[in-house]
């Protein structure tokens, strides 16, 4: 049941089902952008996020925008398992990063970074210490926080500083004389709400700048600290600059970041990557010397822990969603497909520059009020089923777009959002829909059950305008009325228990409705035993004269099975008279504000009903135009019309129950002059 404030709020649905549907949409579009916005502020460490709704179907597209095999130009060197059962210990003693170091710089090395915390003195410093002083190739150090947070558009590291010791970094213990090709590189990850590391701050705020013990504002990702020199064959050259959501490296090349200073990392495939396309060695074969120097010639070569038992080193990435759901990566091969993308920042022909670019905000926002206006619009003003057809073949052709848009133009879609914005509102416009033919068709049960068969009802409930459309107000339209009344029946009842005079006509009535219904009629009201019908409303019906002469002969031949049931119940048997007539009439919800019926009105039901009262027990009076229109139907022989005092029409009689030939003519005259003139 809908409420009744509801109700009125549905009642126009098709006069204004367009302007309802764009209010839907509308209301929809702010929604969904502003789920939006909320996944980019918890995203973001939670800065003004209020509704935690996290999600990213784009990652079910990241092996379209993967640029597959990684390039040669970074190597990993894994710490793993069989390193370390090969070596017998762990942690490794640093003498064995420095003879790790001497080799590949031996082979000709570009760029070495060390994924690997030296925070504490150990037994073997000054080796290590050795290697770093006078190392000719640049090494970058790294330098983790224990934790971080986004303040001021940048990452900001803070917990537990975790600086490298400074006897591997400088000359003196107040660091005053740095080694030269010595850089320090932030490991820190940002970690999205589900745990996905999507993002890579460029640089980062470190720990001892908020603490005050270094002047040092930012430092460059571990990544990028690495790809840098390699870039510019050395330590310094242009520094990187982040302004206005834009990150600038010199001339070679600009991306656009978010409000942490982030980049989206485009990966070169799932975890494991690198290895499974020889971009790999094992610590202790580069520490022994056993590798091909052809390995890591002129290459950015990264060392750190990799799939090590007993060290948590690995972040979901978004090419562990799907067939990799089981496997994390690595941190050193998370930071090794940054620099993959850095190094295809500049587009070497065929192949384009492979930074990922995320959706604007705005195209966004225009992108779900195009589509959400669309459906609405689209839904309104078609057939539920052709309206969900229309909406399934959006959601694909979308999909289809963003995704070329992303092959093509490094774009990474937000999915989610315009398909909900679509979904939503196709489901909030067919439900308002719904409702208000729900509501339309109880109106036309609860207006028209009682007069026509179930069966007509449930058509005239499928009328798209529903009860409006049916009565309009009231119109003038031709219709054949039918009335029938018992013969004799007021001073009949006088004489029976009232019991039995309801009993009677309760069986008579439900008999001859019945009748009237199986013909398609629509019954209008009972009047004490009266009944009185008509054809043509509330829905067209081209032969109805024909119909109502039909159901009058039904009514006449079908008396005895009535009669049968009354004696058998005791009852007195009843006789009834028929009156037809077919004319123009005003069909309409009438009455006073209290209480509406649907009737018809005009000289035409005069006329019908004044047949009724001069129609013989178990006979017909028609009209002319009754018998014009079902002439060709009828048993006749002849047409002789008379004038009676009351009407100017033509009456015809049919014949008594058993015959079905017509009476015309002068048997017709003498029926009617037999009977008294009715009082209307």
């Amino acid at each position: 049941m809908i409420a009744a404030p509801l109700s009125r709020y549905i009642r126009y649905w098709y006069t204004y089902r367009t302007g309802v549907a764009v209010l839907i949409a509308l209301f929809l579009t702010g929604a969904m952008f502003w789920l939006y916005t909320q996944q980019l502020a918890c995203d973001s460490h939670g800065q003004g996020c209020v509704a935690n709704i996290s999600v990213h179907p784009e990652d079910r597209f990241a092996n379209q925008y993967d640029p597959g095999t990684p390039q040669n130009n970074v190597v990993i060197v894994g710490i793993d398992d069989a390193s370390v059962q090969s070596l017998g210990r762990y942690p490794l003693p640093r003498s064995l990063y420095a003879d790790a170091l001497t080799n590949l710089e031996k082979a000709g090395a570009s760029v070495v970074g060390f994924d690997v915390g030296f925070t504490d003195s150990s037994g073997h410093d000054e080796e290590l210490t050795r290697a770093l002083q006078t190392a000719s190739i640049p090494v970058v150090l790294a330098y983790g926080g224990g934790d971080t947070v986004v303040e001021g558009g940048r990452v900001v590291q803070k917990g537990v500083d975790q600086m490298p010791i400074a006897a591997l970094r400088c000359a003196d213990a107040a660091c005053q004389h740095p080694f030269p090709n010595v850089i320090l590189g932030s490991t820190d990850l940002v970690l999205d709400r589900d745990g996905v590391v999507r993002r890579m701050p460029l640089a980062v705020e470190p720990r001892c700048f908020g603490q005050g013990t270094c002047s040092t504002k930012t430092i460059d990702t571990f990544g990028f600290a690495a790809y840098r020199p390699w870039e510019q064959s050395g330590v310094g050259g242009a520094e990187l600059e982040v302004s206005n959501g834009t990150a600038r490296f010199g001339s070679a090349w600009s991306t656009p970041v978010d409000a942490s200073g982030s980049i989206l990392v485009n990966y070169s495939g799932p975890p494991g990557n690198f290895e499974s396309y020889h971009h790999y060695l094992s610590f202790d074969t580069v520490a022994a010397g056993r590798f091909d120097p052809e390995q890591v010639k002129d290459k950015i070569v990264l060392i750190g822990a990799y799939d090590l038992t007993g060290v948590n080193d690995e972040q979901l990435v978004p090419t562990s969603f799907g067939g990799n759901a089981t496997r994390a990566m690595a941190g050193v091969e998370i930071h090794a497909n940054v620099i993959q993308m850095l190094l295809n920042a500049v587009p070497l022909p065929p192949n384009p520059s492979r930074f990922l670019t995320a959706e604007p905000p705005g195209l966004l926002l225009l992108l779900i009020l195009v589509l959400g206006l669309a459906t609405a619009v689209g839904v309104a003003r078609v057939k539920v089923l052709w309206g969900l057809l229309g909406t399934v073949v959006a959601l694909v052709l979308f999909t289809l777009g963003m995704s070329a848009l992303s092959s093509f133009e490094n774009w990474v879609p937000d999915l989610f959002h315009p398909w909900l914005a679509i979904a939503l509102t196709y489901s909030g416009v067919t439900a308002y829909r719904f409702l208000y033919e729900d509501r339309e068709k109880r109106k036309v049960t609860a207006l028209f059950g009682h007069y026509l068969k179930p069966e007509i009802v449930s058509e005239l409930a499928k009328t798209r305008g529903g009860v409006d459309d049916i009565l309009r107000g009231g119109e003038r339209r031709d219709i054949t009325l039918m009335f029938v009344d018992i013969r004799g029946f007021t001073s009949m009842s006088e004489s029976m228990a009232a019991g039995d005079v309801t009993e009677v006509v309760q069986m008579y009535l439900d008999h001859l409705s019945g009748i009237i219904f199986t013909w398609d009629g629509t019954v209008d009201k009972y009047v004490g035993d009266e009944i009185m019908a008509f054809w043509n409303a509330p829905r067209a019906q081209a032969d109805h004269a024909l119909l109502a002469v039909r159901c009058a002969y039904d009514c006449v031949n079908r008396a005895a099975e009535l009669q049968e049931r009354l004696l058998a119940k005791g009852l007195p048997p009843i006789r009834w008279g028929i009156g037809i007539n077919t004319g123009p009439a005003v069909v309409g919800n009438m009455g006073s504000r209290s209480r509406l019926q649907y009737t018809a009105l005009g000289d035409t039901v005069n006329t019908a009903a004044r047949f009724c009262s001069h129609a013989p027990a178990f006979q017909v009076l028609i009209g002319e135009m009754t018998y014009q229109m079902c002439k060709d139907y009828m048993a006749t022989q002849a047409h002789h019309a008379f004038t009676a005092q009351y009407t100017q029409q033509t009456v015809l009689a049919v014949a008594e129950t058993g015959s079905t030939d017509l009476l015309v003519g002068e048997e017709a005259e003498q029926l009617l002059a037999r009977q008294p003139q009715s009082p209307n």
